[in-house]
């Protein structure tokens, strides 16, 4: 090696070392902080985003190189220096601010499509590498990101490969892999004490961005450059197949595969009870032993033996914890926390009180006014207001907008003057739209005016018409504040429970108000464009269902809704901060048997599966999709629903489905 490569990996070990001094203050008064949740595995809040400091450190170390090291190579390694930069600055991004997946996956396929371009012209390769290198490129990032969840694992991670590359290099021709591989070695080196410290800091996503990107431009470039590319492989096949194989697992096991969780070997070695530290050096001698078996394929004819060995090592590393005696760790979503005197006492509220409505002229508001008139209630039809919100809010933000609401508060609540139960059924039903800030007014502000409006108006109760959309793809909707929205409409709908739980929590001096949230599930009506499309798809030759067919499905009847919000509104005794629309009976299969003609048919489940992962795949790219490929989910494989409450105080509900689908007009109570 040179004196100017010797220069270089002492520069990018100085830099990254002494760089966290510099960075820290800067993160810690922009608050970038990694906050523990039940999937994290870690249990306090920890600074994040320090690996601005490996980042400079390759960076620096590589810009060295191509400017004042040998010629050779210098192309590939000006490629890498521009890609690494680039792929970081995404994660600076998204430590910062947050990126939405579609823009993050774009910008990281773009990018890779770019490197792997200009390495193909540089080496003189075909260009029907520019895609494949596209895809590993932005696949690779994201392995690194979804392993960096311990600590040590990701900077061991980068020293173990940086070291392959030079075995590589020293056994090739390749000589501008050594320094670059002793760059990012060095770089990641510096970082392991600020991470095993007392006082710990995370890499963030800049930080694995910047280990995934550079190794996998590395690789793109060495196997461009003629280098085996099983040796390349190699020292990334134990992050591959951990990550693979857990996404294979969640998907056949039938979970929200792109939901975050805690399912990963290395995450299931933590569950057996093994440091941090131990798990990440278990994962990184698994490295070191696929890198070794990987230079089995710079012999002639070496590549298949290299292969098979390298996939009994990675299938005996998956094995592990399993052989530790892990055992899938139980998890209780959280339950909803109010003060004392929310929802936790009977109410005495009169069966034959007075109600406000508010949208009373929208689909299930009317429905719900004219079934209360018709138990002899006293009614107010209350128009909502239209309000605006931006659509990127957090809950606190709509907190904020509260405040600049009092004129619509202060009108909603002499509409609501007298009224024993307010139920708010306004809000936008539209599940396919795009976020806007009419969207998130009607959903997210719009319930907070409604509550506060009550509070002022000394009303007993309030119902929250909400969605269990909220809960997105998850097994089984249940009745806790956990929830996976999936689009905007969910977003809005999710953003509006949580502010007012929000509020709920922070205003001490509510002692008269009970605040419930019914989450309605797929409401079939008459009249209504969602039940319509049902019918149609019924009755063409697209009606098809996973098979067997009798998944629980959420779809469900106006007429079972407002029997049971209006249940819900008069019922005198504890009633919880939400609950779930009790399911009304109805399977996959049946549904479709009762808006159609004739039978579904009935397509393997793991095929079912398969296309459903394809489209929301393609979903990340083009989110509009996302919402079509949800409907055929549900049309699939349905969803179970465990409306607890209900079930315990005997309110499940008569199913008024099948006589909706059919056509047929509801039935009067």
């Amino acid at each position: 090696m040179t004196f100017i490569e010797w220069v270089a990996i002492v520069a990018a070990l100085c830099i990254s070392l002494v760089a966290p001094y510099a960075i820290k203050p800067f993160l810690q008064r922009l608050r970038v902080i990694d906050v523990p949740n039940h999937r994290s595995s870690h249990t306090s809040p920890v600074l994040r985003g320090v690996g601005l400091a490996p980042m400079l450190g390759v960076l620096g170390g590589v810009g060295i190189l191509v400017g004042l090291g040998p010629e050779g190579g210098k192309q590939q390694l000006l490629i890498v220096l521009l890609t690494s930069g680039a792929v970081s600055f995404v994660g600076v991004l998204e430590d910062l601010k947050g990126v939405r997946i579609a823009v993050r996956a774009g910008t990281q396929l773009l990018i890779g499509a770019f490197a792997t371009s200009a390495l193909a012209a540089a080496s003189g390769s075909d260009w029907w590498w520019v895609p494949i290198g596209a895809i590993a490129f932005a696949g690779y990032t994201n392995v690194a990101n979804f392993m960096d969840g311990i600590n040590a694992i990701s900077s061991l991670h980068g020293v173990a490969v940086g070291l392959a590359f030079v075995a590589i290099s020293v056994m090739t021709d390749i000589r501008w892999l050594l320094p670059a591989g002793l760059v990012l070695a060095a770089s990641f080196a510096a970082f392991l004490p600020w991470n095993l410290m007392r006082n710990r800091v995370f890499l963030g996503d800049v930080g694995s961005y910047l280990l995934g990107g550079t190794i996998a431009v590395i690789v793109i470039a060495a196997v461009l450059q003629g280098a085996p590319l099983v040796a390349m492989v190699a020292p990334l096949s134990i992050y591959l197949v951990d990550t693979c194989a857990t996404l294979l697992r969640r998907i056949l096991r039938g979970d929200d595969w792109q939901r975050a969780h805690r399912s990963h070997v290395y995450q299931r070695l933590t569950d057996t009870g093994l440091s941090h530290l131990s798990v990440a050096l278990i994962v990184t001698c698994a490295t070191f032993v696929t890198s070794a078996l990987g230079l089995l394929a710079l012999a002639e004819s070496g590549s298949l033996l290299a292969f098979l060995a390298i996939a009994a090592s990675s299938a005996a590393y998956l094995a592990l914890p399993r052989l530790r005696g892990w055992g899938a760790p139980s998890f209780t979503p959280p339950t909803a926390t109010f003060p004392s005197a929310i929802s936790t006492r009977p109410l005495a509220i009169s069966a034959r009180g007075r109600w406000a409505v508010v949208g009373a002229s929208g689909f299930i508001g009317k429905a719900l006014a004219k079934e209360l008139r018709a138990q002899g209630c006293d009614v107010v039809d209350v128009i909502a207001p239209r309000l605006f919100l931006d659509s990127a809010a957090t809950a606190d933000e709509v907190l904020e907008g509260l405040e600049f609401s009092s004129e619509a508060v202060n009108s909603m609540a002499t509409a609501l003057a007298g009224a024993d139960v307010v139920v708010n059924a306004a809000g936008l039903a539209l599940p396919g739209s795009a976020a806007s800030a009419s969207l998130s007014g009607a959903n997210a502000l719009l319930p907070l005016v409604v509550l506060r409006a009550a509070e002022q108006a000394h009303a007993t109760r309030v119902v929250h018409l909400s969605s269990a959309a909220v809960q997105g793809r998850r097994q089984m909707l249940d009745e806790s504040v956990d929830t996976s929205p999936f689009s905007p409409y969910s977003q809005s709908k999710a953003l509006g429970e949580s502010a007012l739980l929000a509020y709920v929590a922070k205003v001490a001096d509510i002692q008269t108000l009970d605040l419930v949230i019914v989450r309605a599930t797929s409401v079939q009506g008459l009249g209504r464009a969602t039940t319509r499309q049902l019918r149609r798809l019924a009755r063409s030759p697209l009606a098809s269902v996973a098979r067997p067919g009798d998944a629980p499905t959420v779809v469900s009847s106006l007429r079972g809704l407002v029997e049971f919000v209006a249940r819900v509104g008069a019922y005198p005794g504890t009633v919880p901060g939400i609950v779930l629309q009790p399911w009304e009976g109805m399977t996959t299969s049946s549904v479709l048997e009762s808006a159609g003609t004739r039978p579904p048919v009935a397509v393997p489940a793991a095929v079912c599966r398969s296309l459903v992962t394809l489209g929301y795949a393609i979903g990340h790219v083009l989110p509009p999709v996302n919402g079509l490929v949800r409907r055929v989910e549900l049309m699939w494989l349905g969803q179970e629903q465990d409306a607890q409450w209900a079930r315990t105080v005997g309110l499940e509900q008569n199913s008024y489905v099948a006589d909706v689908l059919a056509g047929a007009p509801e039935r009067s109570s």
